[in-house]
């Protein structure tokens, strides 16, 4: 019989900023509050959650070979292979590689996470241009089905709009699995440098996405106090979705492409990518904080809260 812990949840509280319907997405009016209620359940010993592992961190200071391999520079020894004409060179910790958005991309010699338990992903990047369709930063495919994928997906009007950053992530590694999507776009602009992280909770069945630092929360505005939006049309976002299923991949992470068809490859990265962290286990809002100040010299080891 395996044994039972009482976990009690208290004060979790997250805080990012609100944009009330009608500003623009550059426009900071206010901080949300979202107070998580008291959760009290039953868990198996099995499930409590373990702290955070480093399992991969490319930092694309160095590379050498044909085609370039660059180290990994966890305790994993991960090297990522990079194809195309993907060069490193700077990037906004310490280096970063650059891929054209037509055919360059990187490969990790073996997954690096179980998909299918906690983990966190962490990257930093920067477009060359503000994409046209949907590209991708980074995937973990399957046989019929992406584990995950995080994308940039431009919006219909980008004076106004900047888009969205995309997590993707399949219940089942079948073609009929259902996807669920989570969306950010509280940020400024893909071709400025940006922070992007996604943790997933599997024990919680929780996955998150933050942009440079920060969960987000668009909550429409409700001025008479009536409970209803004043804005019918407008839409609450947040960047975070519970019940969320996933599957253990066994393939390697893809760097700067994503999956397109059972035997196709699309979605290329045109830009460069820097610092990409690959932990087992969640990290803490604090602890994606202090990686989204983007530090260099930063040693790779689980970073503390900030």
């Amino acid at each position: 019989m395996p044994v039972k812990i009482r976990l009690r949840a208290v004060g979790m509280v997250l805080s990012s900023a609100v944009v009330l319907s009608g500003l623009s997405a550059t426009s900071a009016v206010g901080i949300a509050r979202n107070e998580i209620s008291v959760v009290d359940r039953s868990v198996s010993a099995d499930e409590v959650q373990q702290p955070p592992v480093v399992m991969g961190r490319w930092m694309f200071e160095t590379a050498s070979g044909a085609p370039l391999v660059t180290p990994d520079a966890s305790a994993s020894g991960n090297a990522m292979t990079l194809y195309g004409g993907a060069q490193i060179g700077s990037g906004w910790v310490d280096g970063g590689v650059t891929l054209d958005g037509v055919d360059d991309y990187g490969v990790t010699s073996a997954v690096p996470v179980d998909t299918g338990a906690s983990f966190t992903i962490s990257a930093w990047a920067q477009a060359d241009t503000v994409p046209q369709e949907s590209v991708a930063l980074l995937s973990v495919p399957g046989r019929k089905q992406s584990a995950l994928t995080v994308s940039y997906v431009p919006s219909a009007t980008p004076d106004t709009d900047p888009g969205r950053w995309r997590i993707a992530m399949a219940s089942t590694d079948t073609r009929g699995a259902a996807v669920r999507k989570v969306d950010h776009g509280r940020f400024f602009s893909p071709t400025d440098w940006t922070h992007v992280a996604l943790v997933y909770d599997g024990s919680a069945k929780r996955l998150s996405l933050y942009v440079n630092g920060e969960l987000e929360e668009v909550r429409c505005a409700d001025d008479d106090g009536d409970g209803v939006q004043d804005d019918p049309t407008c839409t609450n976002r947040v960047s975070w979705a519970d019940d969320v299923e996933s599957f253990k991949s066994a393939q390697p992470m893809q760097l700067g492409r994503a999956k397109t068809g059972p035997h196709t490859w699309g979605q290329y990265w045109p830009g460069t990518v820097s610092d990409v962290w690959a932990f087992q286990g969640t990290l803490s809002s604090s602890q994606i904080a202090r990686l989204s100040l983007g530090m260099p010299g930063l040693p790779t080891e689980v970073p503390g809260d900030y």
